[in-house]
């Protein structure tokens, strides 16, 4: 009899272990965090301090997370905050929408620098003198981007004039313009540090200014959605992306190489 207990202690056991390692929290997460290392550091954390484990089920662009989780379930969701996370939650994916992190653009521009700025000037101080260089300023096909050049028009008066400032609908390619015309660009820190895109004839001007960065946010999905098991996890992975630790690891975070520019910035 007691062997017989015995075996189905193990067995019990074995099956909780079994259960719990198929029912991670689901987690779709933009690119640049993954792509940094950033998440990763974030979820292990998480997952040793709460022992609920965390799968990666997508990374990517905005337009494939979208995608994945209108038709896939998904217990959270970090993006940049756009229409494509409101459009979610209003449709009933995700509820909770949650800023926890900021990241940053930067200006790209040639080697040739015509307008002779300086990551030692104030942000304000480059853009006038782009401006006044009447030298050709490039807007790609990017939602975050035209709203971070938006944001510098407003505050800095930044309006290049029609015969320079050139909106590409490219994507990936736009760099060789730049350089070839000896313009300038904006373009993401994380993305450029890592070399997504790269061009030998490009430098890169980072400015420490909020009118340059571009908040994220974090959504769980709805309890219909998911069941009440998952979504009850994925609050506790939420409250912790903006708890104090983890907004201390944002602020502390470097990459090998440059381990003097912050890639993300915490929510306060």
């Amino acid at each position: 009899m007691r062997s017989f207990i015995k075996y189905l202690i193990i067995l019990l056991m074995g099956t909780i272990s079994v259960t719990a390692a198929e029912q991670p929290i689901r987690v779709a997460i933009i690119g640049g965090m993954t792509m940094s290392g950033m998440w990763q550091k974030v979820a292990a954390s998480f997952e040793s301090t709460y022992h609920i484990p965390i799968e990666i089920v997508i990374t990517g662009t905005k337009h494939e997370l979208d995608e994945y989780t209108r038709s896939h379930p998904v217990d959270l969701l970090t993006m940049h905050s756009s229409d494509t996370m409101v459009e979610l939650a209003s449709e009933g994916y995700v509820e909770k929408l949650t800023p926890w992190a900021h990241n940053a653009q930067m200006i790209l521009g040639s080697v040739a620098n015509p307008a002779q700025i300086s990551e030692n000037e104030p942000l304000s101080s480059a853009l006038d003198k782009i401006n006044r260089a009447n030298t050709p300023f490039f807007i790609h096909a990017s939602g975050g981007t035209f709203e971070v050049y938006t944001q510098l028009s407003y505050q800095y008066g930044f309006n290049p004039t029609d015969q320079t400032i050139v909106f590409t609908t490219q994507k990936r390619g736009f760099m060789k313009d730049v350089a070839k015309s000896n313009g300038y660009t904006l373009y993401g820190v994380i993305p450029f540090l890592m070399q997504k895109q790269h061009h030998p004839d490009i430098k890169g001007f980072i400015y420490d200014d909020p009118k340059l960065r571009r908040p994220y946010l974090a959504a769980v999905g709805t309890q219909s959605k998911i069941g009440k098991e998952q979504y009850e996890k994925s609050l506790k992975l939420l409250n912790f992306l903006t708890s104090d630790s983890t907004q201390k690891m944002l602020k502390d975070f470097r990459i090998d190489g440059f381990e003097k520019i912050p890639l993300f910035f915490p929510n306060r």
